[in-house]
C-alpha cells in the first residue's frame, strides 16, 4: 500500500507501506477518505507543539473495513466505518474511571500514532463505529468533528431556552450553531468575520447574525440580549483577545465553553469576573465513544447535514497540492478531503 509521509514541515512524500495484517483484537480499515482540518495544517507547517517527524498525518477518516481478527465478532468485513482517533492505554486512572479522551498517555492518529493518510490502517477493534450504508464516506468525515463539537456542549450543559454567542463559524462554530439550535437554545448568535460563512449559520437556524470580530462583537451581542448577555459562550476561534470578549458577552453566572485549541498565553487578564459574576470556564478535549454513536444518529436521521462542509476533494497522489492550497486560504476553506482511491 502507499502512505504519505510528512517528512518535515511542508514536504510530503507517498512512500510504499507493507499491507497491514490485523492482530488479535484488531481489524483493518481501507481508508476511504480523511479531512483535513486546522490541526492538520499546524503539523503541516511545524506550528503545532511535540510533533516528531516524519509523521503519517490525519485523524478525521472513514474507510471500509477490509481485514478483522478471528476474534473479532461484533464487525465484519465490508462494513462502512468511522474511526475514533483518540487512542487510550486503557489503565492509567482518567481510563479506568472510563475517560479515555482524558487518558495520560494517549496518542492521537497522526500526531503521535500514525494516521490515516494512508491507503489502509489497522488498529484496535475498539477504534471503529460502523456507519450506515446510506451515509457517503466521504460526508462522513465530519462525523469525527461533529462528536467533539457534541462533547463540548455536553460539557457546558446547554440547556433548552437559553441564550448562546457561537465565536467562529468555521466548521466546528457552524456545527455549534447547528447543534444549539436543536437543544432549543435561544436566541443563538453566531459571530463570525466571514458573510458566506455566516449566511450557511443563517441556513442552519441561527437566529443573529454578527459580522464582526469577536472583540467588536461584544455591544452587539449584549444588545441582542437587552443588556443582559447570554447564558452560555461557545469560543470556537481561539486567542487571548477572543476569550476576554467571550467573558465580556456573559450574563453574571453564565458559562463559557473554551472549545478552541490554542496555545496563546493571556496576559493582563483579570480574575475578578469570576469571583464577582461567578463566571464558570469549561474546558472540552476531543470526544468520547458515546459522543461518536450519538453523532452518527443526528447525521443519519438528517437532523444535522453536513453535505456542504467539504470544500474540495483531493486525489492521494496530491495530498502535498491539498495542504498548499489550505495554507494558502484557510479562511476559505471549510474542509478538504483526501481520498486514497483503489488498492
Amino acid at each position: 500500500m502507499q502512505a504519505a509521509v510528512l517528512r518535515r514541515p511542508r514536504r510530503f512524500e507517498i512512500v510504499d507501506r507493507p499491507r497491514p495484517v490485523p492482530g488479535a483484537g484488531e481489524v483493518v480499515v481501507r481508508i476511504a477518505a480523511t479531512a483535513v482540518c486546522h490541526t492538520d495544517l499546524e503539523i503541516y507547517t511545524g506550528r503545532h507543539p511535540g510533533v516528531q517527524y516524519p509523521v503519517i498525518m490525519g485523524h478525521e477518516a472513514t474507510g471500509t473495513l477490509e481485514a478483522v481478527a478471528e476474534d473479532v465478532s461484533e464487525l465484519r468485513p465490508g462494513q462502512h466505518v468511522l474511526i475514533n482517533p483518540v487512542i487510550a492505554c486503557g489503565h492509567c486512572d482518567p481510563c479506568l474511571r472510563g475517560a479515555g479522551h482524558l487518558c495520560r498517555n494517549s496518542g492521537i492518529l497522526g500526531r503521535e500514532l500514525e494516521g490515516s493518510l494512508a491507503q489502509c490502517l489497522r488498529l484496535a477493534a475498539g477504534y471503529v463505529h460502523p456507519l450506515p450504508p446510506e451515509l457517503p464516506l466521504n460526508e462522513a468525515t465530519l462525523i469525527e468533528t461533529l462528536a467533539t463539537v457534541r462533547h463540548g456542549q455536553e460539557r457546558v450543559g446547554l440547556a433548552a431556552d437559553e441564550s448562546v454567542a457561537v465565536l467562529g463559524q468555521g466548521t466546528t462554530g457552524l456545527l455549534h450553531t447547528r447543534l444549539a439550535i436543536l437543544a432549543g437554545a435561544k436566541p443563538v448568535i453566531a459571530v463570525s468575520r466571514t458573510k458566506w460563512k455566516l449566511d450557511m449559520a443563517t441556513r442552519m437556524g441561527a437566529h443573529h447574525s454578527v459580522l464582526a470580530s469577536a472583540e467588536s462583537a461584544v455591544d452587539e451581542v449584549l444588545r441582542l440580549t437587552g443588556g443582559a448577555g447570554v447564558d452560555v459562550v461557545v469560543d470556537t476561534a481561539g486567542g487571548a483577545a477572543q476569550f476576554a470578549a467571550g467573558i465580556a458577552m456573559l450574563r453574571p453566572g453564565g458559562r463559557l465553553c473554551a472549545f478552541a485549541i490554542s496555545h496563546e498565553s493571556l496576559s493582563n487578564f483579570s480574575l475578578f469576573p469570576f469571583y464577582y459574576d461567578e463566571i464558570s470556564i469549561i474546558g472540552s478535549r476531543a470526544l468520547t465513544p458515546r459522543d461518536i454513536d450519538q453523532s452518527i444518529a443526528l447525521v443519519a436521521s438528517g437532523k444535522i447535514d453536513v453535505s456542504g462542509f467539504v470544500t474540495k476533494s483531493y486525489p492521494f497522489e496530491r495530498t502535498a497540492a491539498a495542504f498548499e492550497e489550505y495554507e494558502r486560504n484557510p479562511g476559505g476553506i471549510l474542509r478538504l478531503l483526501i481520498e486514497p482511491g483503489a488498492l
